[in-house]
């Protein structure tokens, strides 16, 4: 009885106990219907209950014949000595009555019968079908009379009762736990949560970890954050009181299961920070009120995933997903809803009008387009938090914004929107965060914002502001966080007033246009906390002065022009969290007052000119912190911290792990949540802490020390062994000497990078103890003696490994541990050290014996050489050796003497300085193509280390399929690096003089003169090559085509796109010309040189033919160069090169723009565009006839492109001196559309 038990009840989702308490019940309630039918079978016998199938048939039923696995329902009964089987298609409930109409026998006349089944499973044949059910028919030739009736429904009404009673109860709940837990033990070996600790011994699982309970029953399970993974149990809707579910902050994986719908009794759910995926189907939750899912990998249509009757649900986060679709209606039903965060995913449509009823809304970060209307801000708006940002939103900001009297938190941060900033968000009295960032906003800040007495933090950044700081802002008093980053600011940090706001924490003025001296004003302003200064001009010393801000907890002067020596007095600053001061000109040595710094978790000092010993009092710094954290969670509840992800990314250094995984998640919200966190103290990843000898992982804050890239010297002091709150130490391309220390090993280090320095001794045995090392470069130095296989091996978390150029390592590395995952150019160039790997290809071993010098050979052993012969060739070869030395040291130097540094400022942790591709070798993987990739191979890069194999296997051997365009210069190519990044590889065709200097023009010129210089509207040139005769440019891939294809194919789009354009260009030369120093004369603008990005963003390329014009210069003299339709007329008069020229060649670019026109062969025949257009100024229609007639049915596109069409006749006037310069162009053009002056630096490709 219990087996069939077991078949039934796993059916209706019953786990094992019910059986043993099921089993007297279902034996009477089927002894009962036996008795029944017995009295109800017109000579009919029973045989034996549960009667297995006759296997003696050999024959599969019909109804099961060519199937598998069919659960059947099957049909006993002996009449007249004979047995009679009847197969029947599945039914979905265990129990079920059905009454059948047959034809009777004999007199024809017709018979009821009632029919009871039970469900079995058959598998195979039947005579492996195992038990099945019984079904019993009662024929008398009529219906079954009233008493048999009543008897069997009494018997299943009593057995209905007895099964919901069982269910129902603690103990099924305790069970059904202890079956949960045996799920999560059996996908989970290793990290065990609190689960394991449930005792199914005890008599109540109230008292249980993580376990709720209401009522004598189990109403609350949390299981946050206790390691579980693997697949979502499937079985939850046995607890059936069941009304809170917590599993978030796990590893679970696969799909949520439909048993999870069937919970109805299910009120909070939250499944936040796993790796679950597919639909979320909760369409039977009916009663749930709060659903947390953020962080997941869930698809799907909102109507798709919720239940039609949403009515219940106050609070919904289904953020940082990929849920898509449209939701404009649905959530209108939902009328308890208060709290709605759908950011980060990949919604579109337009603006939900029935935002403005709910407290909180926040769509971040989608695809959401169109405008703001003023019927959302209804008289009814309840809005207390509105997030908007991230999307593609246009148009002005309503003044019925002003509606939202509640408003506490405004953030528009990256859309399109522009006019003027209402000033009627200064009656908005409540309103504590405002962020304006990355628009088109006017310049003009309303004063209004004065009377909003609690706001607190205001982001004006990347609206392209100019000139001063508005003294406007400086009438902000109430003020504690200011960010005006990425405008173009040139002066005002004084006279603005902003020095002077009593309560500033934060200012944030980083890329803009500020030069000269740091302004001693900042120093006398105490209230400081965070002071962000990058990516401006400032040059001169760091005053001392700056010791005197001792509440200081974050300095960032990184990519400025400052020199001298860091000022002893840096070691006042008591407080400080973060120092960074890379990327300038600082020189001398380390002060030793900066081990005062207890404080100090980050310090970046990398890329300077700093000399001299490492000072021992280094190791001091970071020593201290929690004070300032815990001061910090105390007193800094606003967000106070930066919204914008370049000072994160700075921060963090992100291409190296173990910060790989949070930079690539970064986005704009959660930026300000990372920034928030690393003020605060928040462990971020966990580091492995050796107390003992025992290895124990921790959440605990660590940070960093980093100071690649300069001229320091000396021993490495021990004594940075104390430095037990680092995770990561670079001392790379520096000139360190004598021993690596022992001491090192004691430090919980993710990263540990010495390359290129002169470092001796043997490697440390007790690296081995940095269990939680994942990168570990220590090639380019002078180790010796035996490699310390046995202790590296125990790295089992290594992704990066490099002892390459260490000749005088010797030993075997075996196949053994982590080290045989590495291939062979993590050991290149160490002639005594053997590598046994295995071939992942035949399984097979071999050892590979490495040499400094060459490759190893692959022919038979040579004859041996005579002394003789050995001494005559040594005459000859090593004065050619000598010779050849100093000849590519030479052109090493004039190759390499300018290093082209990261077009994004920001991953300043993945440059090195005049790196040769070899010196950024460790990858694990090696190339097809070994043999191109040993000669060394002079490689400039940005962020990704290539040799010129790499390029060959991206190129596939320059393949013609791989053309994607050809000219004068040579022939480009579309490729794929082995780090998946698309690039398009300029060859080029020409030799001698000419084509090197235009090869070198165009490498100085998009790598910025070695400055870093970057710009949106300018091609990316992420690295260049010369092996022999070839000379490579390598530049990012641009998917859009040319602009002489959109030209002639017609798909300029609109007046907006064609606007969009022309400004795209405009600023490329207003950068090249006026603000690059010396200026930059491009000589071949045209519409073939400008490139459209799959925004449609206009990138201007090929500077071959480029000359920089020095100081004081009006003109380059040259021959003539250009193209034929472009070139201005003074080039063929005068030989002269002058930014004059490339706005003639801008202005027709312009014409073809607007025209649809090529600027030579017209439509009509017309020789040259410019005089087509002339000539129409006397025409009837004026310039209208000249603009493209696709634009002629958008409104106002006409009135626009007839003042574009004047603006280009101006450019191309044939008197240089009457054309506008660039910046007026530009200006024109703003003025025109109606924008911003300034690119968005969001949209750069160096962000």
């Amino acid at each position: 009885m219990a087996e069939i038990l077991e078949t039934a009840t796993t059916k209706i989702g019953l786990s094992r106990w019910y059986i043993n308490k099921l089993s007297p019940l279902f034996t009477l309630l089927y002894f009962s219907i036996t008795l029944s039918s017995f009295f109800g079978c017109r000579r009919s016998i029973f045989t034996a209950a549960w009667k297995k199938p006759d296997s003696s048939s050999g024959t599969r039923p019909t109804a099961c014949k060519n199937q598998k696995s069919l659960t059947c329902r099957l049909h006993w009964c002996i009449e007249e000595d004979r047995l009679q089987q009847k197969w029947a298609p599945e039914i979905s409930t265990p129990l079920v009555a059905t009454d059948e109409k047959k034809n009777g026998g004999g007199g024809g006349g017709r018979q009821k019968a009632t029919t009871f089944f039970y469900e079995c499973t058959l598998s195979g044949s039947p005579s492996d079908a195992g038990l099945c059910g019984r079904s019993l028919t009662s024929r008398r030739g009529g219906e079954m009379d009233g008493f048999h009736r009543a008897a069997v429904l009494f018997y299943f009404l009593v057995f209905s009762v007895a099964v919901a009673a069982v269910e129902n109860s603690l103990e099924s709940d305790k069970n059904a736990l202890v079956d949960l837990k045996r799920f999560l033990l059996s996908n989970n070996k290793v990290h065990l949560g609190k689960y394991r600790w449930w005792n199914e011994h005890d008599v109540s699982p109230c008292g249980w970890a993580g376990i709720t309970c209401t009522g004598g029953r189990v109403t609350g399970i949390d299981l946050s954050n206790s390691m579980p993974r693997g697949d979502f149990y499937p079985r939850f809707s046995s607890l059936t009181a069941l009304s809170s579910l917590d599993l978030s902050g796990n590893t679970l994986g696969g799909q949520i299961p439909a048993d999870l719908s069937r919970c109805a009794s299910l009120r909070y759910l939250n499944l936040s920070a796993n790796v679950l995926e597919g639909p979320l189907n909760i369409t039977g939750l009916v009663n749930l009120e709060t659903i947390d899912v953020t962080v997941n990998r869930l698809s799907g249509a909102i109507p798709a995933s919720f239940p039609p009757n949403c009515g219940s649900l106050v609070n919904v986060n289904l953020s940082s997903n990929r849920f898509s679709g449209d939701i404009l209606g649905y959530f209108d039903g939902c009328v308890k809803l208060q709290v709605l965060d759908l950011s980060s995913n990949s919604f579109i449509g337009l603006p939900w009008k029935g935002f403005a009823r709910l407290q909180e809304f926040s769509i971040s970060g989608n695809n959401i387009s169109g405008e703001l209307s003023a019927e959302i801000f209804s008289k009814e708006c309840k809005l207390q938090v509105l997030d908007l940002s991230e999307n593609t939103i246009f148009g002005t900001i309503p003044a019925e914004i002003v509606r939202c009297q509640g408003l506490v938190f405004l953030n528009l941060w990256g859309n399109k929107l522009s006019g003027r900033i209402p000033a009627e968000i200064g009656q908005l009295q409540e309103l504590e965060v405002l962020n304006l960032g990355n628009n088109s906003f006017d310049p003009g800040i309303p004063r209004s914002l004065v009377n909003c007495s609690n706001l607190t933090f205001l982001d004006l950044s990347r609206n392209g502001f100019v000139g001063d700081i508005p003294a406007t802002i400086g009438e902000f008093r109430q003020i504690q966080s200011l960010s005006l980053h990425g405008n173009n600011f040139t002066g005002g940090i004084a006279s603005s007033g902003i020095l002077k706001i009593p309560n500033i924490m934060h200012l944030d003025l980083s890329f803009n246009g500020f030069s000269g001296n740091l302004p001693l004003e900042l120093t006398r302003v105490p209230t400081l906390k965070f002071l962000i200064l990058t990516g401006n001009s400032f040059s001169g010393s760091i005053p001392p002065e700056f010791g005197n801000l001792t509440g200081l907890q974050a300095l960032d002067v990184s990519y400025n022009r400052l020199t001298g020596r860091i000022p002893p007095e840096i070691g006042k600053l008591t407080s400080l969290l973060w120092l960074m001061l890379a990327e300038n000109f600082l020189e001398g040595e380390i002060p030793p007052e900066i081990g005062n710094c207890s404080s100090l978790l980050w310090l970046n000092l990398a890329n300077n000119k700093l000399s001299g010993k490492l000072p021992n009092e280094i190791s001091r710094i970071g020593s201290k912190p929690e004070p300032i954290f815990a001061s910090n969670r105390r007193n800094l509840a606003g967000p106070v911290g930066s919204s914008e992800c370049l000072v994160v990314k700075r921060w963090i250094p992100g291409n190296y792990p173990p910060f790989t995984f949070d930079y690539a998640l970064l986005n704009q919200k959660s930026c300000l949540d990372y920034w928030n966190s690393l003020i605060k103290g928040d462990a971020s990843f966990q580091i492995c802490v050796n107390t003992g000898g025992n290895v124990s992982r921790k959440d605990i804050v660590s940070g960093y020390l980093q100071l690649t890239g300069n001229e320091l010297s000396g021993e490495i002091p021990a004594s940075l062994g104390q430095m037990k709150t680092l995770s990561l130490i670079n001392l790379g391309f520096n000139k360190f000497t004598g021993k690596l220390p022992s001491e090192i090993g004691q430090i919980p280090l993710k990263v540990l990078n010495v390359t290129t320095n002169n470092i001796s001794g043997p490697i440390p045995q007790e690296l081995g103890n940095l269990r939680c090392l994942e990168s570990l470069d220590l090639s380019y130095n002078n180790f010796s003696g035996e490699f310390p296989v046995s202790s590296l091996s125990l790295l089992n978390e290594l992704s990066h490994f490099n002892v390459s150029f260490n000749r005088l390592l010797s030993g075997k590395v075996s196949a053994t541990g982590q080290l045989g995952t590495f291939g062979d150019d993590s050991f290149m160039g160490d002639p005594l050290l053997f590598v046994d790997f295995r071939a992942n290809s035949s399984g097979r071993s071999k050892t590979i014996h490495m040499p400094a010098d060459r490759p190893p050979s692959t022919h038979g052993r040579r004859p041996p050489i005579s002394r003789k012969a050995k001494t005559a060739i040594f005459s000859l070869t090593f004065p050619v050796l000598a010779m050849g030395l100093i000849i590519c040291g030479i052109l090493a130097l004039i190759l390499c003497h300018i290093a082209i540094p990261p077009d994004d400022p920001t991953t300043e942790m993945a440059v090195f300085r005049g790196k040769t591709a070899e010196d950024l070798g460790g990858s694990s993987s090696s190339s097809p193509m070994r043999e191109y990739a040993n000669p060394v191979k002079i490689i400039c890069l940005d962020k990704t280390a290539f040799t010129y194999a790499d390029i060959l296997m991206a190129t596939e051997n320059f393949s013609e399929q791989r053309i994607i365009g050809t000219g004068g210069f040579g022939t480009v190519y579309r490729g794929v690096l082995h780090d998946g990044k698309e690039v398009a590889v300029k060859k080029l065709r020409r030799e001698g003089p000419e084509a090197e200097k235009e090869f070198r023009m165009e490498m100085d010129v998009l790598s910025g003169g070695g400055m870093g210089w970057c710009h949106p509207n300018l091609v990316v040139l992420h690295g260049w090559c010369l092996f022999g005769a070839e000379k490579l440019l390598v530049y990012e891939f641009i998917p859009g085509g040319t602009l002489e294809e959109a030209v002639a194919n017609g798909r300029l789009g609109g007046w907006r796109n064609r606007v969009r354009a022309a400004k795209g260009v405009a600023r490329a030369l207003v950068y090249l010309h006026h603000e690059c120093h010396p200026a930059v004369v491009h000589r071949d603008v045209k519409a073939s040189n400008v490139l459209l990005d799959a925004e449609g963003r206009a990138r201007v390329t090929d500077f071959g033919l480029a000359r920089m014009v020095g100081p004081g210069d009006s003109h380059v003299s040259t021959w003539i160069a250009g193209s034929v339709g472009y070139m201005a007329p003074e080039y063929g008069q005068s030989w002269r090169a002058t930014t004059r020229g490339d706005v003639y060649s801008y202005g027709v670019v312009v014409m073809e723009i607007v025209t649809g026109r090529t600027a030579i062969g017209g439509a009509d025949g017309d020789p040259c565009l410019v005089d087509w257009v002339r000539g129409l100024l006397a025409a009837p229609l004026g310039l209208k006839s000249a603009v493209d007639p696709a634009l002629k049915q958008e409104a106002d596109a006409l009135e626009r492109m007839v003042r574009v069409l004047h603006l280009a006749l101006r450019c191309t006037d044939d008197t240089p001196a009457k054309r506008p310069d660039m910046r007026e162009v530009l200006s024109k053009l703003v003025e025109i559309e109606g924008g911003s002056t300034l690119p968005s630096p969001s949209s750069s490709p160096c962000s």
